[in-house]
């Protein structure tokens, strides 16, 4: 028993025991778990002090249950039942006959149950332990064999029957909820009844454990799952693996991995059980169930893997180049020891320099292969070798020159464009050479077709573009642009077709000027003569008042319409308006407004008459009716003017501008006569309307 009783010495704290005798406020007591099923529910409690615990293994435990509800109605009076009374631990000899069946699988919970009850002796010494310890764990014996006690009968559904601590109430029925109350039989003093409130309707399935996960570091693996969320269900687990993947599973240990708590007496997130793996580059899974305090083993966690990888470094002995008669470059390399075991494949890169970018120029090669030939390289090489091994790491070679004789240079750039902005930056463009070992290009530049073009760039550019700078107000029009190629050999090409760019034009036309104007009956009639600018292409005439800073354009005409005068039809009367008439290029491009003709067609008082009016005799209805069409927007009313026959027209109505009037003032027999007269907002009036003659 002894070595059993080591294994789980470190496991328990046994501070509680310390505590108990000094906490003023710690009263013993009995605390009862309960675990519905639908036809069953099963009961566990365990007291809370050592003293108690002896003296209830001796006179048992007494468990009672009422009846609260049926069919969802509360009983008027529970209903009592007594369940069992003096409810004890087994005497000595059925502990000493269990305990003859060494293979049973709560054999060692039974050993240490019996022991802590029975035993003589319940030594918690190790030999390692310092003399201090050992004097702790003397005078702790009790409490060491109620926590052992307890411990085994958490594991173990017969070993907590054994003791006294456990019930199955079969007497159950699906519509009743119960209240179950139990307490130590004959006890003298006042200690803590336990209660636990359930019935089937608060059967749960058990969960599966959550969170589980594997790693591996060699041969060292760990085995991680969440314990915290299920730990009001389970109170221990059991970690099984499988070497065969996952056909067969065993456990790591024969005793379960026990929910623990950390130094502020809280629940760790995550429990932990590590596992030596017995071959590397070999996957195993992993599987997890937990266990209750009733001895039940709840449902297997989801499996999980872990492979344990080698730890190794590929190392290269040897590396060489030779180049072949048809220009192919043929790489030669050699692994370690290491590097032979634990390589998976390879590869060779590329680059143009030693601190390019590599790429891949080779594939995947087999693990095994140690040359590989270049059949189309540059003329300058750098390469470097790439070893994958089982664990997908990777291990690089340094990087190997190779440069080949090379006095081609490369095609002359083609497809060179650009375009100049009105600021003066001219964006140039062209293709990229086909060639693989072309280092840049040059840019050459020159203000003349015939003259020799100056190279611009101070050392070659990688891109197909350039952005360059020039001066727009010199005396040429156009700037002339040629490319060339380099390659890594600083072989340079021939120079690119010219690229013929027309500087943008920044200088506005010399304004028309206004030669005259004169005021008609239709509007203001305007002259002028044309802009002396070549690169005219547009005159265009505004307008404004004479008070206002806004402009309207009124009128725009092409330059090839030789157009030289224009009516403005639209002026009103008393109104000073200003005209300027404006040259605009190619370019957009606008002469400024500068000078300005104003003119004014003079206010005689009289509006646009109104149109259409008429007069028609209405009998049936009892009037005359008057219509007439006001086009003017600022017609604010109308005067009527009327007179019976022979006698003069007096002003006879006012109305608010309407396109009608219904005159219910007349008589039969009568000869009438209208005029109408429209009054605009600004106070002028229109003239008469022709006189409308009626009989009514």
């Amino acid at each position: 028993m002894k070595h059993l009783i080591a294994l789980f010495l470190l496991s328990l704290c046994i501070s509680n025991a310390f505590s108990q005798e000094n906490d003023a406020e710690f009263k013993r007591g009995v605390a009862i778990l309960a675990s519905p099923k639908k036809d069953k529910v099963l009961l566990r409690w365990a007291p809370n002090h050592h003293i108690l615990w002896k003296q209830a293994s001796t006179n048992g435990y007494t468990l009672e249950r009422f009846v609260l509800y049926r069919d969802g109605k509360q009983l008027p009076q529970p209903e009592y039942k007594l369940l069992q009374e003096g409810c004890k631990a087994n005497n000595e000899p059925w502990w000493e006959n269990a305990m003859q069946d060494s293979l049973a699988a709560d054999y060692d919970w039974l050993c240490v149950a019996a022991q802590a009850l029975y035993g003589k002796e319940f030594e918690m010494i190790d030999e390692k332990q310092n003399p201090m310890m050992q004097m702790v764990y003397k005078t702790r014996e009790q409490e060491n064999r109620f926590s052992f006690a307890m411990f085994a009968a958490d594991q173990s559904a017969r070993v907590s029957a054994a003791m006294g601590l456990n019930y199955t109430d079969t007497d159950i029925r699906e519509n009743e909820m119960y209240l179950y109350r139990v307490y130590p039989t004959h006890l003298t003093v006042e200690v803590d009844t336990g209660y636990v409130y359930t019935g089937a309707a608060d059967y749960q399935p058990l969960q599966k454990p959550l969170g589980l996960h594997a790693k591996a570091d060699g041969k060292r693996a760990l085995i991680v799952w969440n314990q915290f969320l299920l730990s009001t269900t389970y109170n221990a687990y059991m970690v099984e693996r499988s070497d065969d993947g996952g056909n067969s599973f065993h456990s790591l240990s024969e005793s379960p991995m026990v929910l623990t708590y950390g130094d502020d007496g809280d629940i760790p997130m995550d429990m932990m059980k590590p596992d030596s793996l017995p071959e590397l580059l070999k996957e195993y899974q992993y599987r997890i169930y937990g266990r209750t305090a009733f001895g039940e083993a709840g449902p297997y966690s989801d499996v999980v893997s872990a492979m344990g990888k080698p730890q190794y470094q590929i190392g290269y002995e040897d590396l060489d180049q030779q180049i072949n008669d048809n220009g192919e470059v043929e790489i030669r390399w050699k692994l370690d020891s290491v590097g032979d075991q634990y390589v998976k494949n390879m590869q060779v890169l590329r680059a143009g320099s030693s601190t390019g970018n590599f790429k891949d120029v080779s594939g995947e090669l087999n693990g095994k292969a140690r040359s590989f030939v270049d059949m189309e390289p540059l003329s300058t090489n750098y390469y470097k070798i790439k070893a994958t091994g089982v664990n997908d790491d990777s291990f690089y070679s340094v990087p190997l020159l190779v440069q080949l004789q090379d006095s081609i240079p490369p095609v002359a750039p083609v497809n060179l464009q650009g375009r100049i902005d009105s600021t003066g930056l001219v964006h140039l463009s062209w293709d990229a050479g086909k060639e693989k070992d072309i280092n840049g290009y040059r840019v050459f530049r020159s203000n003349f077709m015939i003259d020799e073009f100056s190279q611009i760039t101070k050392v070659h550019t990688r891109d197909t573009f350039f952005v360059d700078s020039i001066d727009l107000y010199n005396l040429t029009p156009k700037i002339y642009y040629k490319v060339a190629a380099v390659d890594q050999r600083f072989n340079q090409s021939e120079l690119s077709e010219a690229l013929q760019l027309q500087k943008p034009d920044t200088i506005p036309p010399v304004p028309p000027v206004f030669s005259n104007y004169e005021i008609t009956d239709e509007g203001i009639n305007l002259s002028w003569v044309h802009s002396f600018s070549v690169d005219t292409k547009y005159e265009k005439l505004i307008r404004k008042s004479k008070e206002s800073v806004v402009c309207d354009t009124i009128a725009r005409f092409s330059s090839t319409d030789s157009i030289s005068s224009y009516l403005d039809k639209s002026p009103k009367k008393g109104i000073a308006y200003q005209y300027c008439i404006l040259a605009e290029d190619a370019g957009k491009n606008q002469s400024p407004a500068e000078k300005w003709l104003q003119a004014e067609i003079a206010d005689d008082g009289f509006r646009p008459e109104l149109k259409a009016a008429q007069a028609e005799a209405k009998i049936n209805e009892g009037h005359v009716l008057l219509t007439w069409k006001a086009t003017d927007k600022d017609v604010v009313q109308i005067n009527i003017y009327k007179a019976a026959e022979g006698k003069a027209l007096k002003f006879y109505r006012l109305i608010q501008n309407k396109s009608e009037f219904k005159d219910a003032g007349v008589e039969l027999n009568t000869h009438y006569q209208y005029r109408l007269q429209a009054v605009y907002k600004d106070g002028g009036k229109s003239p008469f309307t022709e006189l409308l003659q009626i009989h009514y």
